[in-house]
């Protein structure tokens, strides 16, 4: 039986001791056309958290799928690459909300949806 997961605190006010202006050292305009994108196994035991990955945006799936994506999840005995990404369920994650979407071989990460610091979610086997 697995149990589900609730937020049961409540967010703190925020106090400031004074103004953030710092430029993000992370911003999108210092990345070219490349992103960062967080890449999630949601349920997975063994990867518990997001990895984030510097990719450009005009990449393929099935490029990042080969080059990216198999050769870090390679590492969880229970993955099979053979499987294809067909075994999963993709999903664009934006807080609590997801969008659903279909990857395949020859649509770039940017046509389905992706942008710097996207949440590229997936569950499956």
């Amino acid at each position: 039986m697995s149990a589900v997961l609730q937020d049961t605190i409540e967010r703190p006010e925020i106090k400031s001791i004074g103004e953030y202006n710092f430029p993000s050292k992370s911003a999108q305009a210092l990345y070219g056309d490349d992103m960062l994108l967080h890449v999630w196994w949601k349920g997975n035991p063994w990867f518990v958290a997001a990895a984030c990955y510097r990719v450009p945006q005009a990449m393929t799936f099935g490029e990042f799928w080969e080059g990216v994506f198999v050769p870090y999840h390679s590492e969880d005995p229970d993955f099979n690459a053979e499987g294809g990404w067909g075994q999963f369920s993709w999903f664009i994650g934006n807080g609590r909300a997801s969008t659903p979407i279909s990857p395949s071989a020859d649509v770039t990460l940017a046509d389905l949806g992706l942008t710097h610091k996207s949440v590229l979610g997936f569950t499956g086997p």
